[in-house]
């Protein structure tokens, strides 16, 4: 895989998204943002890792597929999502999104498959181009390792989303010392890519967050055109 989380699988679950929801690190801009996506029918989730679920609060999908390189995170994604129950962390989201339990339990049967792909390296994802009304990526495309790679993995990360469909996500920016190896985010590099995958940026805008480590995000929305 190009580029490391911060942590492995089960840890990550754990220091993020299991117990009392943490704010002022960008999440509920991330929620807030989502919340203005309209309802679609099929979403896909890039590098989805575990946290599928935790974005699906805010939006109404009816079919959500997750794709990620590690089986580990996809395997912790589905065992919650058969649970159907909202850990600690997610219990505050559905109250800042104004959603119940009930609609948690829907947002859980949507998840219709997962997907164990590279899709940062792959030559093509394995969607059928323009076969998808929503792409999310949370993470995933800061992990790119320059300014093409971010460009190419941008441009094959969106080939399945239809002429009219939603893009979103978010890439977290790391302090100096965690910065090797990953690539520069900027204003400009984002609207070379909205423009090459002619794309309409309805959002785009970077957020501080309290976490050390990675002090900082890019946030976007984004229209097919």
């Amino acid at each position: 895989m190009t580029g490391k989380t911060v942590h492995d699988a089960d840890p990550y679950w754990q220091t993020y998204y299991n117990d009392a929801f943490q704010f002022g690190m960008g999440t509920e801009d991330i929620l807030q943002a989502l919340a203005a996506v309209p309802a679609v029918h099929t979403w896909c989730d890039l590098g989805s890792g575990s946290e599928s679920l935790l974005w699906s609060i805010p939006l109404t999908a009816h079919h959500l597929i997750a794709v990620d390189i590690d089986p580990e995170r996809l395997a912790i994604l589905s065992r919650f999502a058969a649970r159907r129950q909202p850990r600690p962390a997610y219990e505050t989201a559905l109250t800042l999104c104004n959603r119940t339990g009930a609609d948690f339990a829907q947002r859980c049967r949507a998840l219709a498959g997962t997907i164990v792909a590279d899709c940062l390296a792959s030559p093509a994802l394995p969607l059928a181009p323009a076969s998808t009304d929503l792409i999310t990526q949370f993470g995933l495309l800061g992990l790119t390792t320059d300014p093409p790679h971010f460009l190419d993995a941008w441009r094959r990360a969106h080939a399945p989303l239809a002429p009219g469909g939603w893009c979103a996500g978010a890439n977290w920016i790391p302090e100096p010392s965690r910065q090797h190896g990953r690539v520069a985010l900027t204003d400009r590099l984002y609207r070379h890519a909205f423009a090459d995958a002619g794309i309409r940026p309805h959002l785009l805008r970077r957020v501080a967050s309290s976490d050390p480590q990675f002090p900082s995000l890019w946030l976007y929305l984004g229209r097919k055109q």
